[in-house]
């Protein structure tokens, strides 16, 4: 495959991604349906799809920034080092390390309208404006931390093993990937929330005897102090081996009743149940290192050395493939997570419990329930509400 064909392929998949999102967000989809008004009410289905338009908006512009940003970042390098070499790897990261400040900065007036001003906007954020910049500056520290290791890490490898690079990349990459999942809850997390274990001595007992009778065995199951923050709810699987919890928010236990709870953790026991962390991590590995095997592939039709005027080179390569790879991977997400549905409606035994769930939560969270099929197929990694609702009335 030749240089062209690699940088017109993914694209012009890319292209296509953000012209079907552009497409879902300016041309409504069909009215609702009448088993749709069975569950919601026509002023909340406005209110969500206004709620979702302003975060396609932003998304939408963050993708041109990002794509026009690093762009130009590729052809400033390919000029400036045309004739001179290669920083050594402490100036390197220097380097680096700017132009990731920078690109933050870039973001920021973005970061703020999507993260506080419509949060504030649609009666989600409970954080002051101090409180979203704390936030906000804690998680950009981490971001910038990490990628300038990743970044630095990868232009060393460029240098070291000119030819063999991206073997030695994808490798990092998956001990990377099983590390962060090992210590995300353990480092990450309380940064931003408080946890504790459930103060419902019978939901536990009930929890208990659920992953009893599935097999599961239950590490931890824990309360995050959410609503300090948001009015949203929601629960998530997270960890591996010993670090493996179920987190679920505050404002998921003070509002639901213990059989939707139950339901809830019937899902994310079914994320432990059908190892879908593992899997995620092992695709995620392996679609990296394929990812990295197409880069040296181009650097070679480009006739480019491995070295700092490839990294930005790569990063814009990379965020093309990423951004063609979307719908499959939210394709795979949403197969776990009808997988974990499943399960949930199997161990909780409820139907009527996962319907009233799935209705509350979007009505808590302004959730789409019948996205237009562009937005699902591009952007969606669950399956939609509705489509959820049908399921479990089927087995009900």
């Amino acid at each position: 495959m030749n240089a062209a064909a690699l940088w017109i392929i993914p694209g012009a998949a890319a292209a296509l991604v953000l012209g079907a999102v552009l497409a879902g967000l300016l041309f409504p989809g069909a009215p609702p349906d009448p088993a749709t008004l069975r569950y919601f009410e026509p002023g909340f289905l406005a209110r969500a799809g206004a709620y979702q338009r302003a975060g396609l908006s932003v998304f939408l512009a963050r993708q041109a920034l990002l794509l026009a940003f690093l762009a130009a970042a590729a052809g400033a390098a390919l000029r400036y080092f045309r004739d001179r070499p290669s920083p050594p790897v402490p100036a390197a990261a220097a380097w680096i390390g700017l132009v990731l400040i920078l690109f933050q900065l870039l973001n920021l007036p973005l970061d703020y309208y999507r993260g506080f001003v419509v949060e504030h906007r649609f009666g989600f954020s409970t954080l002051t404006p101090g409180g979203w910049f704390l936030d906000y500056g804690k998680a950009a520290l981490i971001n910038l931390l990490i990628s300038a290791a990743g970044l630095t890490g990868l232009y060393f490898l460029l240098l070291r093993r000119p030819a063999h690079w991206w073997i030695a990349a994808g490798a990092v990459l998956a001990l990377f990937l099983l590390l962060s999942s090992y210590l995300y809850p353990l480092l990450i997390d309380p940064l931003f929330y408080r946890f504790s274990a459930p103060e419902d001595e019978a939901l536990n007992g009930a929890i208990l005897a659920m992953a009893d009778r599935a097999g599961i065995p239950v590490e931890k199951v824990l309360v995050a102090d959410a609503s300090r923050r948001t009015r949203k709810v929601n629960a998530y699987f997270t960890g591996l081996g010993r670090t493996k919890r179920i987190v679920l928010f505050d404002t998921l236990l003070e509002s639901f009743r213990r059989e939707e709870v139950l339901a809830v953790v019937a899902h994310e026991m079914g994320h432990w149940r059908h190892q879908h962390i593992l899997k995620g991590i092992a695709l995620g590995a392996l679609g990296g290192l394929i990812a990295f095997y197409l880069f040296q592939l181009l650097l070679q039709g480009m006739g480019i050395a491995p070295g700092f005027r490839a990294l930005p080179l790569a990063l814009l390569f990379l965020a093309l493939l990423s951004l063609a790879a979307m719908p499959a991977g939210n394709a795979l997400s949403r197969s776990f997570e009808r997988e974990a549905d499943r399960t949930s409606l199997e161990l909780a035994a409820d139907p009527g419990a996962f319907i009233s769930l799935k209705q509350k939560i979007a009505l808590a969270n302004l959730a789409v329930v019948r996205p237009h099929p562009l937005l699902k197929f591009t952007l969606y990694s669950h399956p939609p509400v509705m489509e959820r609702i049908e399921m479990a009335l089927e087995k009900n």
